[in-house]
């Protein structure tokens, strides 16, 4: 078995695994076109065991809650942050510069390498939980934002960057499968 495959077939354990724990089908998630930048996400932060370790985790286990906030909001929220609400508001979009309500030391770095901060694959044996780089939260892609499941989850689009455009917001949101 190659290595491309074996990446292959982890990358769909990992999309069934996050279709079951975020009740989206495995459809709606390779429709985000962001599997493989969540994959490598996941895999660069917590190491090439984190797919197997969550699959095997209860579902209130950190990095399960910490892939599951993945797929809602493009975010890598590091196991050590998940359940921690100042951590959302400090991050949420739109939010103005006030100071951050988080401490200082959860706050992101400034001075990754762009491959630590974008989930970029790395090469074997190369993972941030292994060094210094790993981070406690970042945004995965540039599109994770519109791609987030959010959006779907409440039946609205995200503010001025998707259809159906500018003054979308005036109107209540409507649910697809409701």
């Amino acid at each position: 078995m190659t290595e491309a495959t074996t990446t292959d077939e982890e990358l769909r354990a990992f999309v069934k695994f996050s279709a079951t724990m975020t009740g989206f089908s495995e459809f709606d998630l390779w429709g985000t076109g962001q599997a493989e930048a969540y994959y490598d996400a996941v895999v660069n932060q917590e190491g090439p065991d984190a797919i197997e370790r969550a699959i095997a985790a209860d579902p209130s286990d950190p990095l399960v809650k910490s892939i599951i906030k993945l797929w809602y909001v493009g975010v890598w929220y590091g196991p050590e942050l998940t359940g921690r609400m100042d951590v959302a508001a400090w991050t949420a979009p739109g939010r103005s510069g006030a100071k951050p309500a988080v401490p200082d030391d959860s706050q992101p770095e400034t001075d990754l390498s762009p491959a630590a901060a974008s989930g970029e694959r790395r090469p074997e044996g190369q993972y941030a939980r292994a060094g210094d780089e790993r981070i406690p939260l970042f945004v995965v892609s540039p599109d994770a934002y519109t791609e987030g499941l959010l959006w779907r989850a409440i039946g609205a689009h995200p503010s001025g960057a998707k259809a159906p455009g500018y003054g979308s917001w005036a109107t209540p949101p409507t649910f697809e499968n409701f």
